[in-house]
């Protein structure tokens, strides 16, 4: 199956995360970029489900069966830049897993949110995963590590699901 990864990364950790998935199973990796940086009002647009303008053009997901979409979790939502990509990308018949990075282990209501999403742009949502990330105050250094291993086990969800 022709499988591929789409994320956005501010701090890092979702890129870390997306890159050491990438490595463990062989996906495409495509990263999303803004065309200007939001900053500070990112968690409002989120909270708002507002998307963010990205460069052009987006990952070409055409030839694609199986996507896992990663973004960080702001103000429990899915990013504004995987707003972007989720409302513009032609999704539908897509398989699609959907990864939260965010401050917490667990984050239901962000997943449940990021899935609707998804599911209306006609992509069919295989099952969702929230990896903590980089908390406030901490070096991307000290959880580098953690980061790491959380793409190798994601990587091996997929693998699951995929055979």
């Amino acid at each position: 199956m022709k499988l591929c990864a789409v994320y956005y990364s501010r701090s890092g950790s979702t890129k870390e995360i997306a890159e050491s998935f990438s490595d463990s199973i062989g996906a495409e990796l495509f990263k999303l970029e803004e065309k200007k940086p939001l900053k500070s009002i990112s968690g409002l647009y989120a909270l708002l489900g507002l998307g963010s303008p990205l460069k052009e053009p987006l990952p070409d997901i055409g030839s694609f069966e199986f996507l896992v979409l990663l973004t960080p979790i702001y103000a429990w939502h899915p990013s504004p830049q995987m707003n972007t990509f989720v409302n513009n990308a032609d999704l539908k018949g897509k398989s699609v897993f959907l990864v939260g990075v965010g401050a917490g282990e667990t984050n239901e209501k962000a997943l449940k949110r990021f899935s609707a999403k998804a599911e209306k742009a006609g992509a069919k949502v295989v099952g969702t995963k929230n990896f903590k990330g980089l908390q406030i105050k901490q070096d991307l250094k000290e959880v580098r590590s953690n980061l790491i291993e959380s793409g190798k086990q994601l990587a091996g969800i997929i693998e699951r699901l995929v055979q």
